[in-house]
């Protein structure tokens, strides 16, 4: 069997890494021999930062902004014509077996409003090759602002070969829309990944150690500039040591030298550096480019964790460390609701402030050993679940669709 993973922009983002990990060892589960290529804009660096994954990395050509199709494309725009060139040319799907669209989140509204509809015909292309494309481990939408582009999304969800979700929003969206007979609901692929890295809480420690990811990318949706947010988040963290005396740790989980705007390394050191001088002592910054897996190591030694970043709350979740993801889009809100059976650990962005996330932490600490515990039992039943896809893919591959039609009723 040969497989083809395409659709992150490189594993520089600790979750697409994650993804990558997660998904090539759950194929090589069903299909020992078979043979994982992934379609990568940044082969070298790529290669560096999945060692010891089995998979084979290949290029992934860009194209040009001003390539002829691209060119074509803004003059029919311009003509009022609705025209999008597929994002890969559809002759790379020729050969597997399957094309899987890895990222998580890739099938959202973008900035202004549009889905990524070249990536959507790309896999309309391979279905009318006869090669299925599968969306996996995601989250889809909603599409609602934009009633046109959940229109045309709707039928290529519907005609696609599957569809694994990774969580109950997305679940209930699909629903809604019609989409339901080639959905398996799942776990994160990332929640497979080095299993064996849990938290040990043998030994006690007097004041809490808390990890904190945040990141420029949900600055956008504060309605606030960089620097303001900097500002306000420092703040917020200065709360926090004063209410609970407790040492802070801030994790990125992107590092990303080339766009700024993506990395979470230099905006916490910003961040950092606007934390008044008495409160520095009590502040670490993991300066260190350390991956998924050597973050995970990191985040098992804290009592708590808040993540703003979707995949560091699921490396710490996936660790028993409790977690209070932030929120600002459904897609933590419907992760929280998958782990927790409740949305009581979610924080919406603006409310990461000083009195609302000093009460939240607060009343998580109350109850630590409690969520551990349930951590404890929840974390592996969440790790089957993120095998159901490989599963489902088999069957469908094998020309066996019991799974499809069964697959919502038997979501827990």
């Amino acid at each position: 069997m040969r497989f083809l993973l395409i659709g992150i922009g490189g594993v520089y983002n600790y979750g697409c890494e994650a993804i990558i990990r997660g998904t090539e060892r759950m194929l090589h589960e069903q299909w020992p021999d078979a043979k994982v290529v992934y379609a990568s804009r940044r082969p070298e660096d790529d290669r560096a930062r999945l060692k010891g994954c089995n998979i084979e990395i290949i290029r992934r050509k860009r194209v040009g902004r001003y390539s002829p199709r691209n060119v074509l494309h803004k003059l029919l725009s311009i003509a009022g014509i609705s025209w999008y060139p597929t994002t890969d040319p559809p002759v790379i799907a020729n050969g597997y077996d399957a094309v899987l669209s890895i990222g998580g989140d890739i099938y959202t509204l973008g900035p202004n409003g549009s889905g990524p509809r070249g990536f959507m015909r790309f896999g309309d292309e391979c279905e009318r090759r006869g090669v299925p494309y599968v969306l996996w481990g995601a989250s889809v939408g909603p599409f609602s602002q934009n009633p046109e582009t959940e229109r045309v999304f709707t039928k290529h969800l519907k005609n696609i070969s599957l569809i694994t979700v990774r969580e109950t929003a997305t679940v209930d969206y699909l629903q809604t829309l019609g989409v339901i007979n080639n959905v398996i609901p799942c776990a994160d692929p990332a929640y497979v990944v080095a299993p064996e890295i849990m938290a040990d809480y043998t030994s006690q420690r007097k004041d809490p150690t808390i990890g904190i990811n945040l990141s420029p990318l949900s600055v956008r949706h504060t309605g606030h500039s960089l620097d303001e947010s900097v500002h306000t988040q420092a703040r917020t963290i200065e709360g926090l040591i004063q209410a609970l005396h407790g040492r802070i740790v801030l994790i990125p989980h992107v590092v990303c030298d080339f766009i700024e705007g993506d990395d979470d390394l230099r905006y916490l050191r910003k961040v950092k550096q606007a934390i008044a001088c008495e409160y520095q002592g009590a502040v670490t910054l993991l300066n260190n480019d350390t991956g998924f897996v050597g973050t995970k190591k990191e985040l098992m030694e804290c009592d708590l964790v808040i993540a703003a970043r979707m995949h560091c709350a699921i490396n710490a979740l996936s660790a028993c460390v409790p977690t209070i993801l932030i929120s600002y889009s459904r897609k933590a809100e419907g992760m929280c609701q998958y782990v927790y059976g409740n949305s009581d650990w979610v924080v919406p962005l603006n409310e990461f402030l000083p009195d609302s996330i000093s009460r939240k932490v607060s009343r998580l600490i109350g109850q630590v050993e409690e969520t551990r515990g349930y951590l404890a039992k929840r974390i592996p039943e969440i790790q089957d679940d993120a095998f159901r896809p490989a599963k489902a893919l088999k069957d469908m591959l094998e020309g066996r669709q019991t799974c499809r039609g069964k697959a919502i009723s038997s979501w827990k």
